[in-house]
Formats: C-alpha cells, structure tokens, sequence
C-alpha cells in the first residue's frame, strides 16, 4: 500500500507488535527455564489466601488445604517423591499464617526453616487426582516444632502419604512464640510413640555425624521469517516449561546414559555425581529448597543403581523400583551456586527394600549439608532375589545402623497406626 512503512516484508506496527511479543515470550521462557516461577506465584497466593481467611485461634487445630495433580507434578504417571515436599510447604504458609504463629516471628524477629522432614508413601497419587493436605503442629521443643501432614486422597479418603517436619525457630523458641500468641506458657503435648523413633533417629544420625567431623548470550535477529519460526519455537518452549518439569525428564536420561558409560562397581560401593546450586533450586530465602534435596537424589539414585546392575537385575526379574519413604536431615544450607557431592550407597537391604543412605557434602569444605535415607521397595521381586541375580549366590544384608533401625521403627509404627485408623474408618462407615 503506497505510504506505508514496510521493515523486512512487515508493516511498521507488525514489526513493532512481533519485536515485543518476541520479547516478551523470550523473558518468560528465561524465568521459566532458570526459577521456579509457580513456586514464588504459589507462595505469594496461599498467603494471600490465608490472611483473608477466617484466623484459627486453636495453635493445634488440623487445618485442610485443597490440591490437584498436575502436568507439572509427576515423573512416571503420577507425582514425584520430591513434589510431596513442595505441595507440604505451601500448606505450612498457610497453616503459619492462620494460627498466627508467622505473625508470632516477625514480632519476636524470630525465623522458621526445615531442619529435617521424613515422608511415607502409601499409595501413588496421579495425574488429575484431588487430594486434601491435611496438616497440624503435633508437638514441639526447645528449638523446633514438629507438624505432621497428611495427603488424603478426596475420591476414597486413604492416606496416601504421611510426612513429619521439623521446624527449626530461629532466633527464638516455639515456647516464646505461643506464649506471645497465647498470653501464657503453653505445654506441649505428649509425643506421639512414631515421633519419638524419629526423634532418636535425627539424634542418632546428628551424634555418627559428628564423630565424623566432615565437616546462560544475547543475539539480534531481523525480523523476518526466521523470527516467526523463532517466536513458535519459544512459545512450544515456553509452554512445554511452564507445564512439564522438562529439565526432571532431560536429568533422568543423562543419569541413565552417564551409567552406561561409566564402569560397574560392586552393589554396595559408594557412587558419587557432582552438582551445583542452580537459581532454578532456590526457594524464597536463597539457598535450595528442600524439596530439590530429594530430586537431586532421584538422579543420583537412577546413576547409583545403574552401575551396581540393580536395574538390570530388575528387568531381568521383571520388577520394578518405588520409593517407598524417605527421610532427610538439612544440617546447614546450600547457597546459590555452592558445589556440592552427592555421594550415594546402599546400607542394607530387608525382604522388601533396600535401604540408601545419600549425603550432600559441600566441596567446599567437605561438610555434610544434608543427610538422606530412602526406603527403596521392589514390587514383584525382592531384594535377595535380585543380589542372588547379580552375585550368582545369597549374600546377606550389612548390619542396620542404629539410626536406621529407629527409622524402620517409625516407619513400622506410623503403618500400624494408619491401618488402625483405616480399620475404625471402615467400621463407622
């Protein structure tokens, strides 16, 4: 059309248009790839949620919040171990805003942070199911209050999942935050028999520890037609990060092929993979949040198990591998861009799972940040069968540590009170 301002076969307000859709899909998709952006949105509106919510004057009282499976959420069909922790810690923000015990630090310029957290996994949740987050303070410390949070599955009202954590108060006391809430000293109340074996678990694992002493560049383009292949080729890329945990499945082939590659080591050597603080595993306080603790041990476990053949014995035998509880003990921060080692191996085995201890060990100093232990079940095999496959003989399972063995009795103990539960449950029904 005569008079009209054409850049590159495009109108001057075309140009101008796709230069700042360009740009804009380009800043989303860098926020996308590099933090986790649904994180800092969901924390900002839980809160948000729970301030205008009615307050919960009871510190104790159970309180519910509503959830759904997401594309985002799950690895192979239904959520990821890791991502339980994460849906617990928008339920803390709003338990900790409701009960006034957030309104109780800023007063008293105390802090909260997750000094430990254990999880059981009951059942799978899958992509598409409603579950409540059930959660509540159940006791607490001279340091630390301890919440138990239940994932209840909405079609059927089964557990699915049972977590404890371990909220460390920082600069103050869980006693001086209730008695500002409350107006008077609050005691706490009995200690549950399974929080107990946690408890002498962490102070177990916390004593062996110490006897240890361990102490993306910018390039322009015309805007033509390789513009609109790129602005497609961001948006598919934009969508497919903002709804697909796409970096979770490209770690998960990496760890596979590198355990190809690398030579076999005997089943109970000790496998070590480097990692790094990315700006995509830090959570709101800058240093990584504890739910990427155990995504980072899921590749650390996919390599672990490759070069000790356990994955070959259980294709083989036709099983398969779950994660069946875990437990992790933070013992100081990872900060943004800190180097770390992940160093992995299995410390015993039962006729069900084997059991893996990971520790993260900062290579700075050679400190021991955080401390994981996995309860790895084999559906459909077992863990003889599968040690007789390699080994060509039964070798017997090491002796359990003593903080394992107060684990394996929280464990056994928090089963047998849910199934009595269930049992009362089904009688009422």
């Amino acid at each position: 059309m005569p008079g009209s301002a054409v850049v590159s076969g495009l109108s001057w307000k075309e140009s101008k248009s796709l230069r700042m859709l360009l740009w804009v899909l380009a800043v989303l998709l860098l926020l996308f790839s590099c933090l986790d952006v649904w994180y800092f949105l969901r924390v900002v509106v839980v809160v948000l949620r729970a301030w205008f919510q009615p307050p919960v004057w009871d510190v104790l009282a159970e309180q519910s919040v509503g959830g759904r499976v997401l594309p985002h959420d799950i690895d192979m069909g239904h959520m990821n171990n890791a991502r339980y922790l994460r849906e617990c810690d928008f339920a803390r923000f709003a338990l900790y805003t409701r009960n006034g015990v957030f309104k109780a630090t800023r007063a008293l310029g105390a802090s909260l942070v997750v000094g430990a957290s254990t999880i059981r996994y009951r059942r799978s949740l899958s992509l598409g199911e409603a579950f409540e987050l059930r959660s509540r303070i159940v006791a607490w410390d001279d340091k630390s209050f301890y919440v138990e949070q239940r994932f209840v599955s909405r079609a059927d009202g089964v557990v699915s999942a049972v977590m404890l954590c371990r909220q460390n108060v920082q600069r103050g006391s869980p006693d001086k935050l209730l008695q500002y809430l409350c107006k008077r000293k609050v005691e706490c109340p009995e200690y549950p028999e399974e929080l107990q074996h946690w408890i002498s678990f962490i102070n177990a694992s916390s004593q062996a520890l110490r006897a240890e002493n361990n102490t993306e560049e910018k390039s322009k383009e015309g805007l033509t037609q390789s513009a609109r292949m790129l602005l497609w080729v961001l948006a598919v890329l934009l969508l497919l990060f903002s709804c697909l945990d796409v970096w979770y499945f490209l770690r998960t082939a990496a760890a596979f092929l590198r355990g190809f590659v690398l030579p076999v080591q005997d089943i109970l050597a000790e496998q070590v993979v480097a990692g790094r603080v990315l700006p995509h595993d830090i959570d709101h306080m800058g240093h990584m949040n504890n739910a990427r603790y155990l995504r980072e041990c899921d590749f650390a476990r996919f390599d672990l198990f490759m070069r000790n053949r356990l994955f070959k014995a259980m294709w083989a035998l036709r099983g398969s591998i779950v994660v069946g509880a875990s437990t992790i003990r933070y013992r100081r921060s990872l900060a943004l861009g800190e180097a770390f080692e992940l160093r992995s191996r299995i410390i015993g085995w039962d006729d069900k799972s084997f059991y893996v201890e990971q520790r993260f060990v900062s290579r700075a100093d050679g400190f021991v940040s955080a401390v994981v232990l996995c309860r790895q079940n084999m559906p459909r095999t077992s863990p003889d069968k599968m040690v007789q496959f390699l080994c060509k003989k039964k070798v017997e399972s090491p002796e359990f540590p003593e903080e394992l063995q107060h684990w394996i009795n929280f464990i056994n103990t928090s089963s047998q009170a849910l199934r009595a539960e269930n049992n009362t449950e089904e009688k009422n029904k």
